[in-house]
């Protein structure tokens, strides 16, 4: 009699135990779903520029979700897009830790290095990146890549990693258009116009690449051309901040 009671005792004791670990999962799963809704309005007000409430709610997230790489992802941009670059590099870091194979945010890390001008270590993480054969956008970090060279002057080496880029994706008007930059660092004005060119003819839209190839244009004496150019400029940017300048410029083709 005793022997049962103490085996009815254990198995209630048991099935207890198993629904403490059901309600306890119930509760995970729901907050995991809650932070992932959270998230998705965060990087809804991101996308719209509106930061501080894509904070908000990504800090909400991650109180339910703290674990979640994409997540700390998320909130690295945020803070690194506020310029507050300290608290950016501890989330990129810790989406690291949780997910240690993951080129995104070896590329964005990349990016933060950059803006804080840690050259040596923004190469490292672009490398880290574009070495991950599992990395779908290696171009990104390729031309971000080439912007750091450019920024410590290499221009030969920036201009290589646009290559690089664009070998992966001919399209990438971005590689295109800083490419042009490094040329006309290196006084290469045909091949500046040439990477002008290209840029627009893969987003024809962008009014900065008439603006640069207007004044490119406009300092060799090709002053036709620099007047198309600039034209091109204010028709698809007519209320655009440089509208005065060009108009100014436009008087002088």
């Amino acid at each position: 009699m005793f022997r049962k009671r103490i085996i009815t005792v254990f198995v209630l004791l048991f099935c207890l135990g198993c629904f403490g670990c059901a309600g306890t999962q119930k509760k995970e799963a729901g907050d995991k779903k809650k932070a992932e809704a959270l998230e998705r309005v965060g990087t809804s007000y991101m996308a719209q520029g509106n930061l501080r409430e894509a904070l908000a709610k990504l800090l909400d997230a991650e109180k339910l979700d703290p674990g979640d790489a994409q997540l700390q992802n998320e909130l690295g941009l945020v803070y690194r897009d506020m310029a507050q670059y300290d608290r950016s590099l501890r989330h990129f870091n810790k989406a690291l830790s949780l997910k240690p194979r993951f080129p995104e945010v070896q590329n964005n890390l990349g990016t933060l290095y950059l803006l804080m001008s840690k050259y040596a270590l923004a190469i490292e993480s672009f490398q880290k990146a574009v070495d991950d054969v599992l990395y779908k956008t290696p171009h990104f970090a390729y031309t971000n890549m080439g912007l750091v060279y450019y920024n410590m002057g290499n221009y030969e080496k920036a201009i290589q990693s646009y290559q690089r880029a664009l070998r992966l994706e001919p399209t990438h008007s971005t590689a295109y258009f800083n490419m042009a930059y490094a040329y006309e660092a290196l006084q290469k004005w045909d091949e500046a116009i040439d990477a002008y060119q290209m840029a627009i003819q893969y987003l024809p839209n962008d009014p900065a690449a008439y603006y640069r190839l207007g004044k490119l244009y406009l300092s060799l004496n090709r002053k036709k051309e620099a007047s198309e150019a600039f034209q091109q400029f204010l028709d698809l940017a007519p209320e655009g901040p440089d509208k005065e300048e060009v108009k100014a410029l436009l008087k002088t083709t």
